[in-house]
């Protein structure tokens, strides 16, 4: 049965091993086809691997995790919505739940490299999964890393290529796929959006099946791997009759490099600098795909201020919350919007990752 789709020209694929792009070079979206069920929850689980059974894997897959998954949510101060403590996973962001599913797969079918172009996040969280599976790894990064996440590279082990620019690593980590390196990609690979379904599954769950259409999730993009996977966990959900209706995803970008906003709105705007590196992606390629899966919803892309970014880092932490200018866009953009209701904002990096004093 085909399980996964191409947008570009309609091909429909299977899961396998080399299975990370089309033949025609367009990114893969999977079918929202899986039934879930909460009798096949399992219960004494706590961690993603709790929806196992809903999981699309490589046969004989055995969970290589770390604790990810099940983060907490808690009140916003207006007692009206809620964060999503995301950066609680392990090595600090959402992006362990597209590894640990990820590496899972990658240690079924035996491989025994990987490499993988990040600013950061998404490295880290492969290097530690590869590590714990025994897998080596080779991280691809821009000079302008932060110190923390390059040291936590190094930490689990990782060969890391320093590269001049974001879209140098995107272009230099081709040379080592070609070579025959196994490209581990968060932005390519569809095992990773079937790690990032599970925050739609959780806020389900943790909302006892009530999220409907009255509901927004704020959700921060560069690539767009968290907030398709959300998409296609509620997809999945609601075909499923689990939950009644689905919630708005408001994408959240930084102005000042904001090419999905501009996209969505027909702007053209400068490629600047942020603060918020772990969206700046200049092109990404799951572009439309987002704009879709945001409109399908009735949600938005909205474009957040360097100034409101590093207000919402700073508000964030006066009750207690340390995040990453990234992890406090969602923040900055509920802000921005009035602080509309019945909203989920997704906390997606650690502070300690990007010393600020």
């Amino acid at each position: 049965m085909a399980e996964i789709f191409c947008d570009a020209c309609g091909r429909q694929w299977s899961l396998e091993r080399d299975l990370w792009r089309c033949s025609c070079g367009a990114p893969l979206r999977w079918q929202p086809f899986v039934r879930f069920d909460p009798s096949a929850i399992e219960s004494g689980n706590w961690t993603l691997w709790r929806y196992r059974a809903m999981l699309r894997l490589p046969e004989g897959a055995n969970p290589v995790s770390l604790g990810e998954g099940v983060t907490p949510i808690v009140p916003t101060p207006d007692g009206r919505s809620w964060l999503k403590l995301d950066f609680l996973n392990p090595t600090g962001s959402f992006k362990d739940r597209g590894a640990s599913v990820l590496v899972t797969g990658l240690k079924a079918w035996g491989v025994e490299e990987v490499a993988e172009d990040s600013s950061g996040n998404a490295g880290v969280a492969l290097s530690a999964y590869a590590k714990a599976a025994g897998i080596k790894c080779k991280i691809f990064v821009p000079q302008s890393a932060s110190p923390g996440k390059v040291a936590a590279l190094n930490r689990f082990g990782a060969e890391v290529v320093f590269c001049s620019t974001r879209q140098e690593a995107a272009e230099r980590v081709m040379d080592a796929v070609r070579s025959g390196t196994y490209y581990a990609s968060h932005t390519w690979h569809p095992l990773y959006l079937q790690g990032t379904k599970t925050v739609a599954y959780e806020l389900a769950e943790q909302f006892s099946w009530e999220i409907d259409d009255r509901w927004s999730v704020f959700i921060p993009v560069g690539n767009g791997d968290l907030l398709l996977g959300i998409h296609l966990g509620f997809r999945e959900l609601l075909a499923s009759h689990v939950v009644k209706g689905m919630p708005r995803l408001v994408g959240v970008q930084a102005l000042a490099c904001a090419p999905i906003f501009a996209a969505a709105h027909n702007l053209t705007l400068p490629l600047n600098k942020t603060v918020a590196e772990g969206v700046a992606v200049t092109n990404p390629p799951r572009l439309r795909q987002i704009i879709s899966a945001v409109r399908e919803t009735g949600g938005d892309i909205v474009a957040v201020s360097e100034p409101a970014i590093l207000n919402a880092v700073d508000e964030l932490a006066s009750f207690g919350i340390w995040v990453e200018p990234t992890g406090a866009i969602a923040w900055a953009a509920w802000n921005q919007l009035g602080k509309p209701p019945n909203s989920v904002l997704l906390l997606t990096g650690a502070g300690w990752k990007v010393l600020r004093p």
